[in-house]
């Protein structure tokens, strides 16, 4: 059953519905958090929806990749396809978090 569970990210608090304790979206969420602090480091103070897009951005561009390096190894096609559908889920829910922001 899934819990609410709160996460902060770049000083902002938010619920969330996690499926497991929330040790994994705690996981995710500080991550999050550590790209948008290196954002700040690397372009001063911006507006959060800002530096929302420019961590989604990287954690993309990370991911793809990533994919890349995956299929020029032979992964197969299923292993692509879960990283696919991750990459899907975290823009899903990058796009969800910029409401918040634009809020």
């Amino acid at each position: 059953m899934a819990k609410i569970i709160e996460v902060i990210i770049h000083g902002q608090v938010f619920k969330m519905r996690a499926n497991d304790g929330g040790e994994y979206l705690q996981r995710v969420a500080r991550y999050v958090d550590e790209i948008i602090t290196q954002m700040v480091g690397h372009h001063g103070n911006q507006p959060s929806n800002r530096l929302a897009i420019m961590a989604a951005m990287q954690i993309t561009d990370s991911l793809f990749q990533e994919m890349e390096r995956k299929k020029s190894d032979g992964m197969g096609q299923v292993e692509a396809k879960k990283i696919e559908d991750l990459l899907t889920r975290l823009i899903d829910e990058s796009d969800r978090c910029l409401g918040v922001f634009k809020n």
